[in-house]
């Protein structure tokens, strides 16, 4: 009996643990946030077609060989708003040593949109940003 018993304690403490954590771990990274400096697309009107000019610094390139940048997004979610990152795919057309002349393949990319150039830590889809001072 007092061996069933022992069982039941450890049993409840360890479900306790994993709920507690379950619930106040979500909590904790989701009001984290990763400080990044931002840049807007600039665009190039030429004699085809516009191009969208990016900083060299936010084209990354994944395990694959495809490239990408992150895309500032905002929450549309009720209560109060916070900017995350969004991947978009794109195609890398041409390369200076400042710009990278890039489409879209998956994803928007317009002059509207905010090009994430640098993060403090490595950035997944939808982590929360947060826009450090000296971003445009």
């Amino acid at each position: 009996m007092k061996i069933k018993r022992t069982i039941l304690i450890i049993f409840c403490t360890f479900v306790s643990i994993i709920a507690f954590f379950s619930l106040f771990g979500g909590m904790i990274r989701q009001n984290s946030y990763i400080a990044v400096t931002t840049t807007k697309v600039e665009m190039q009107y030429g004699d085809f077609a516009a191009r969208r000019v990016v900083p060299n610094e936010s084209v990354h390139e994944d395990m694959f060989g495809g490239n990408y940048v992150w895309v500032l997004a905002e929450s549309d979610d009720i209560g109060e708003p916070y900017y995350y990152a969004n991947k978009v795919s794109v195609q890398i057309f041409d390369r200076d040593e400042i710009s990278a002349y890039v489409r879209p393949i998956f994803g928007n990319l317009s002059e509207s949109e905010d090009v994430i150039v640098t993060a403090e830590s490595e950035l997944q889809e939808k982590t929360r940003v947060r826009i450090t001072e000296g971003s445009g």
